[in-house]
């Protein structure tokens, strides 16, 4: 079989075929993806990387628009498409520092514009634009693991009945930040697919570590449950 020549910066549909190349017994077709299917991954990483581009220099001319008595609305929706760009960005396969590097400069005016355009007594507001930016950060510390940009995506590269052998090709690192951006329901599902893959593999399962995963992603579980559970003895307040 000819060897795949992968490429420096791989994007979202490489990177699933760099997976299957690595792990083929995590996947129930166990059959490594061959050139073509390289080829057809690159294609598409390469059309999303022409349409950011786009996007980008779209974006670009609208921010030329804002001015100092630019409406906080218009302002706000145009904050939300760098945000959006930047996510993009952060799972495309190409070197996007100095473009990352701009949205971030970019948002950071526009932020700060935001900032003023608030009145003085609206402390709410304040406050949720702070609650805001913190949520951000945690987002962005997120966007620096490729799988959780390949969950987040509106098209995700993966199909769904192999993220859970997707999630058990990565570091214990990498898995247990990804299952931060997955809802309860998502969580579960993960975990019948993993332990469905555990039983297939039950030889290899402690070197593959899948059952080291099993207990990260339990402990998951444990605590969300318990998050969402609330004491019987608590009356809900009237509305």
């Amino acid at each position: 079989m000819p060897h795949l020549e992968f490429s420096e910066w791989p994007g979202a549909w490489e990177r699933h075929v760099i997976r299957k190349t690595d792990f083929p017994q995590l996947f129930v077709d166990r059959n490594p993806p061959v050139i073509k299917d390289l080829e057809h991954a690159q294609l598409l990483d390469k059309q999303e990387l022409a349409q950011l581009e786009l996007e980008l220099a779209q974006l670009l001319e609208k921010c030329t628009t804002i001015t100092e008595s630019s409406e906080i609305d218009h302002v706000t929706k145009i904050k939300a498409d760098l945000d959006r760009c930047y996510d993009t960005a952060c799972g495309l396969g190409a070197d996007l520092a100095e473009q990352k590097e701009a949205l971030t400069l970019l948002n950071e005016v526009i932020t700060t514009a935001i900032r003023r355009a608030l009145r003085d007594d609206d402390e709410h507001g304040r406050l949720l634009l702070i609650k805001q930016e913190s949520v951000r950060m945690r987002h962005l510390t997120r966007l620096n693991y490729p799988i959780v940009c390949d969950l987040l995506r509106s098209v995700c590269p993966i199909p769904a009945p192999e993220i859970p052998a997707a999630m058990l090709s990565e570091t214990d690192e990498a898995f247990t930040v990804a299952l931060e951006v997955l809802d309860e329901n998502k969580r579960k599902y993960l975990a019948e697919g993993i332990a469905t893959i555990a039983a297939r593999l039950k030889d290899k399962a402690n070197t593959l570590g899948i059952e080291r995963k099993q207990k990260l992603l339990q402990k998951t579980l444990i605590a969300s449950t318990s998050q969402n559970e609330t004491p019987a003895s608590v009356e809900p307040e009237p509305g």
